[in-house]
C-alpha cells in the first residue's frame, strides 16, 4: 500500500535499472541536396528499437537565389506543406494538406514553437542571426560562411504536431510494429517573401507616407540541402518492460496508442463556411482568415499593405513593431517582426461577430464581437498553452486574428481521456458564421478551418496496426 504522506515530507527515491540512451543519426532515402518545391523527403526510422518521438528533428541547410531580396519564413518548418506517416504502408497520419500553416494558426495566439536559435524564428532584414554580420538588404538572405562550413546543417526542425508530437507514450515500441516511415512533402515558394525597392540599410517597408512596397515580377526559390535526421533510441535490460507488454497484449489483444489528427478546410468566406468530420472525439476547431483580394501596399489603404495568401508576397510588418509608429512604446523603436501574406491572419472587417454552428447548435449561445473572441480563444487552449503576453490587441486584429473552440473536457487530455464529440454515427456539420459586417468593396477573405480530434493506434499481434480515426 503506498504512503499517502506528501511528498515534501516523504523520504524515498525510484530507481530505473538497465536503462540507456543514445542519440543516431539517418540519411534519408534518396537525394539530401538539391530539395526544392514540391519534392518529397523520406526518412525511415530504424526498426526493433525504443524510439522518443518527441526527439526525432530534421536538420537542413536553406539557400536563397542571388540576385533577389527574398527572405527565409518566420520558422523554418514553414518549408514543409505536408508530413505522412506510414507503417508497413498503412497510414498512421493522413497528412495535413496545409501542415504549414496550421503550425502558424497555433502559434498566432502562443509562443513560437519554432526552436529559438536553429529554427529560424524570424524574418531578417539587415543582421543575419548566423554570423551576426550586416548584409544589404537590397540582395537576398545569405547563409554565411564566417562561421560555417559548407557541409553545415544550421536549422533545425524540432516541433511537430500530429503522431510525432503527440502520441502517448512517446516512447514507442517499434519492434511492435512493421517498419515506420516518415514523408516530408516541401510547401511552395509562396512562403518566402521578397521585395523590389527597399534601399540598402532601410526597414522592409519604408516608413515615408505614401511608399509602395512591391513584389518582383518573378517568384523567388528556395533549395535545400544537407538534409538529415536524427532521434533518441532508448533500451532497457530489465525484462519487465517487455513482459508488461506481453501481459497487455495477451489480456484484451491489442495496445493503443491515442494521437492528435487534423482535418483542415479553406474556402472563400461569405458569410458562412461549411464542414464535415467524422471522428471518435473531435476536441477542438480552429478558425483564421487569409486576404485573398487584390493587392494593397502601403499608401493605398488605411489598413497597410495587403497581399494574397495565394501569391509570394513582401514582408508585412507586425503591428507594435518598428516601422510602425502608434505602438513603438510597447516594443521599442528599434525593434522590427515581419510576417507573411499566408501567415497573415488579419480581421477581415471592423464590427464583425462570429458564431460556429455545429449539427444545428449555436457555440458559443450569443456571437462574439473580434475583441471578445481573444479571451473566449484564450479560455479553450490546450492544457500548458496560454496566450503570449507579447500579443497586443491591435497585432491581434491585424496578424493574429486565430480563435480557438474547445468541445472536449478541460484537461482531459493529460490523461488520455478521449471526452470529445463523437461523430463517427453521424458526420458532424458544421459551420463557419459572420455576422455584423460586410467585407469592404473589392476585398475577400478566405476562411482556413483546422479540427483538431484524437486518434487511436491500434497495435495487433503479428505487428498488424489499425487507425481508429
Amino acid at each position: 500500500m503506498g504512503s499517502m504522506m506528501n511528498d515534501a515530507l516523504s523520504y524515498f527515491s525510484n530507481q530505473l535499472s538497465g536503462f540507456s540512451t543514445n542519440t543516431f543519426k539517418i540519411m534519408p532515402q534518396g537525394k539530401t541536396s538539391g530539395i526544392a518545391s514540391g519534392d518529397i523527403v523520406t526518412v525511415n526510422l530504424p526498426s526493433n528499437s525504443i524510439i522518443d518521438l518527441k526527439s526525432f528533428q530534421i536538420h537542413l541547410k536553406a539557400t536563397l537565389p542571388t540576385g533577389t531580396t527574398a527572405r527565409l519564413p518566420n520558422g523554418i518548418s514553414s518549408l514543409i506543406q505536408r508530413v505522412e506517416i506510414l507503417a508497413g504502408g498503412v497510414q498512421l497520419a493522413q497528412g495535413v494538406q496545409y501542415y504549414n500553416t496550421l503550425l502558424k494558426v497555433k502559434e498566432a495566439l502562443c509562443e513560437s514553437m519554432a526552436n529559438p536559435v536553429a529554427g529560424h524564428p524570424d524574418i531578417i532584414r539587415l543582421n543575419n542571426p548566423l554570423d551576426g554580420a550586416a548584409q544589404a538588404t537590397t540582395d537576398v538572405e545569405r547563409v554565411p560562411g564566417a562561421f560555417l562550413d559548407a557541409t553545415d546543417s544550421p536549422f533545425v526542425i524540432d516541433h511537430w504536431e500530429g503522431f510525432l508530437g503527440t502520441a502517448a507514450p512517446r516512447y514507442l515500441d517499434l519492434s511492435l510494429l512493421p517498419d515506420v516511415q516518415i514523408r516530408l512533402y516541401m510547401a511552395s515558394n509562396t512562403v518566402l517573401t521578397a521585395c523590389s525597392n527597399v534601399a540598402t540599410g532601410v526597414s522592409l517597408v519604408e516608413a515615408a507616407t505614401g511608399s509602395k512596397f512591391t513584389t518582383p515580377a518573378a517568384d523567388a526559390t528556395y533549395e535545400v540541402s544537407n538534409v538529415f535526421a536524427t532521434c533518441e533510441l532508448i533500451s532497457l535490460a530489465d525484462v519487465s518492460y517487455d513482459n508488461m507488454l506481453t501481459e497487455m497484449m495477451a489480456q484484451q489483444s491489442f495496445l493503443e496508442v491515442p494521437f492528435k489528427a487534423y482535418y483542415c478546410f479553406s474556402q472563400g468566406h461569405t458569410g458562412s463556411s461549411r464542414f464535415q468530420v467524422s471522428s471518435q472525439s473531435i476536441d477542438r476547431i480552429w478558425s483564421a482568415w487569409q486576404y485573398s483580394g487584390t493587392v494593397k501596399a502601403d499608401g493605398d489603404s488605411g489598413d497597410g499593405n495587403k497581399f494574397p495568401y495565394t501569391a509570394q508576397s513582401a514582408p508585412i510588418p507586425v503591428m507594435g513593431y518598428a516601422p510602425n509608429p502608434p505602438l513603438l512604446e510597447t516594443r521599442g523603436s528599434t525593434q522590427e517582426k515581419y510576417t507573411a501574406a499566408w501567415e497573415c491572419f488579419q480581421q477581415p472587417v471592423k464590427g464583425m461577430e462570429l458564431q460556429y454552428q455545429l449539427n444545428g447548435a449555436m457555440i458559443p449561445q450569443t456571437p462574439l464581437t473580434s475583441s471578445q473572441l481573444l479571451p473566449f480563444s484564450g479560455h479553450n487552449l490546450p492544457p500548458g498553452k496560454y496566450v503570449s503576453d507579447k500579443l497586443s490587441m491591435a497585432q491581434y486584429l491585424k496578424s493574429n486574428f486565430v480563435q480557438c473552440l474547445r468541445l472536449n473536457m478541460a484537461g482531459s487530455e493529460d490523461g488520455r481521456i478521449l471526452s470529445g464529440i463523437d461523430s463517427r454515427s453521424a458526420n458532424l456539420q458544421g459551420l463557419l458564421n459572420t455576422t455584423g459586417a460586410t467585407f469592404p468593396s473589392g476585398e475577400t477573405y478566405n476562411s482556413f478551418i483546422a479540427v483538431e480530434t484524437t486518434a487511436t493506434l491500434r497495435i495487433m499481434p503479428g505487428r498488424a496496426v489499425s487507425i481508429i480515426s
